[in-house]
């Protein structure tokens, strides 16, 4: 009898909570498609060869949505890296062209002896490049972490 309530109760419950499983069919050109043209978003960026990704990401973005916020916020060894990598030079100067902003912390320029005055006039510094990521999550802005 036990045994019988047990499989009933199963069934009974699996019935109802049963929802099919209906894969999404999205193509990748869907998903692309699928970011705003006035959308806020940014990237939290450790290193050099992720800043270049970035640029060249929110390049593209811009490039399609130029009313588009996009911001890249600078951490760790890319805050040395921005201002003594002469490679990175062409890459903020595409932020700039096409109006990335760039926000760089400046515990990361401390740690690294970096001052405001060995970065390109366009980028901005922040105190602490975490919390002024939380800061433009709460603003609205999606935001990824590389």
């Amino acid at each position: 009898m036990r045994n019988q309530f047990l499989m009933v109760l199963f069934v009974f419950v699996g019935s109802v909570l049963y929802t099919s499983a209906i894969a999404q069919s999205l193509s990748i050109s869907d998903v692309e498609n699928s970011v705003k043209a006035d959308g806020k978003y940014a990237i939290l960026v450790p290193n050099a060869r992720y800043f270049q990704a970035a640029v060249m990401t929110g390049k593209e973005l811009k490039g399609n949505n130029p009313k588009m916020d996009f911001e890249i916020v600078i951490i760790s060894a890319a805050a040395k890296d921005l201002a003594t990598d002469e490679n990175l030079t062409s890459f903020i100067e595409i932020s700039e062209k096409v109006g990335i902003r760039i926000v760089v912390c400046e515990s990361a320029m401390n740690h690294f002896g970096v001052k405001k005055s060995d970065y390109h006039s366009t980028i901005n510094t922040t105190p602490d490049g975490f919390a002024y990521i939380f800061g433009l999550q709460e603003s609205g802005f999606k935001t990824i972490t590389l």
